[in-house]
């Protein structure tokens, strides 16, 4: 299958140095590989505050179109939250180019990631609802501009009836999808409550994405998920058991969709009963890649989205994982900086800490 070619657009403000716009764009890119895509052309554009027709400008709306045709570019990728006006403005200029031309924004692009790694009911309607509620806004403002060429000043155009028949199926499909949903949410909160009535511990493994979570419950649990080195390999909450054989104690450990940085708000409300796992959970594991350069702005986006799901006040130890990657200075300044959070260093890949790991879980427990 032929890779679709990206233009990925980034709108920074003056003050921001080439090297933060280029970091910027890091994680935007990443993206793009896990969905499976070549990043082809980066564009960074520089201004006070993105425009309010095009996003980024009509002149480099133009250039944008000119890129379509020259490179023969697939999809347009705003490294931001547009609105719906902004993204058709694009739309339009490009469609000369190439018909089949499509604009997304940030959210867009999660979003078409999450429908590929989807596997559960759960997840696929949390998804399409996700969705349904991002192009709410953007059925309703493409509306205006139908409205405008259907009809005249003072009448009602065949623009305006169409827009309206859009809006009550969309309103129904939410209604139904959402009430589907809601009976899946009261299956896994009846699960989560008879087993803490049960006197069954839960330890949540939380995280960055692509830090190591899953491989890390695999080894905990001897389960086999599916672990990849790309973003967003987990979006359900997969559960497993581990046996302390010491204290004859059983705990259940949860896998849970890795976080990432500007996840919007309404994609973590998505996931809220997906995460409910964490939300219940006795004790958190935040696992970290302690190799990665961004290693510390990473744990802060970990700990603001905690935060916004009002879970940041249970137990929370954090696991440096990949320590086969750095030295021992790094291991030493992470156990210093970090002490607060009884730092616990592991490599799933050669094994390294993982029996320390399992007898610190048995004593907090």
């Amino acid at each position: 299958m032929t890779k679709q070619r990206f233009i990925l657009v980034s709108v920074v403000p003056p003050s921001c140095t080439k090297k933060q716009a280029e970091d910027d764009l890091q994680e935007i890119q990443s993206l793009i590989d896990t969905y499976g895509g070549a990043d082809i052309v980066d564009i960074i554009q520089r201004r006070a505050r993105p425009d309010g027709g095009t996003y980024v400008g009509s002149g480099k709306a133009q250039e944008i179109a000119s890129l379509v045709e020259k490179k023969q570019i697939d999809v347009v990728v705003i490294n931001g939250i547009a609105r719906a006006s902004q993204l058709y403005h694009i739309l339009q200029l490009c469609w000369k180019s190439n018909p089949n031309i499509q604009v997304w924004d940030r959210v867009d692009l999660i979003l078409h990631i999450f429908s590929h790694h989807a596997s559960t009911a759960e997840a696929k309607l949390q998804i399409e609802l996700a969705s349904m509620r991002h192009m709410g806004p953007r059925i309703y403002g493409l509306g205006a501009s139908f409205s405008q060429q259907g009809g005249g000043i003072g009448t009602k155009g065949l623009g305006e009836t169409n827009v309206e028949l859009m809006k009550r199926h969309w309103r129904n499909e939410m209604r139904k999808k959402q009430e589907k949903l809601e009976e899946l949410e009261k299956n896994r909160e009846r699960q989560v409550t008879r087993r803490h009535d049960q006197g069954l511990m839960t330890i949540s493994i939380v995280g960055y994405t692509n830090v190591g979570k899953t491989s890390l419950f695999n080894l905990l649990t001897g389960k086999e998920k599916l672990a990849k080195n790309v973003l967003f390999a987990t979006l359900d909450s997969v559960v497993g058991k581990l046996y302390f054989k010491e204290i004859q104690k059983e705990v259940v450990i949860s896998d849970t969709i890795g976080f990432i940085q500007n996840l919007p708000p309404t994609l973590i409300n998505a996931f809220k009963s997906t995460l409910m796992e964490s939300i219940h959970a006795d004790i958190l594991l935040h696992v970290i890649d302690i190799a990665d350069p961004h290693m510390e702005t990473k744990i802060k986006v970990v700990e603001k989205i905690l935060r916004d799901l009002k879970i940041e006040n249970k137990p929370i130890f954090y696991v440096f994982n990949k320590i086969d990657r750095v030295d021992g200075k790094r291991i030493a300044e992470c156990s210093k900086n970090y002490g607060a959070f009884l730092p616990q260093f592991i490599s799933v890949h050669t094994g390294v800490g993982i029996k320390d790991l399992y007898y610190f879980i048995q004593e907090k427990i």
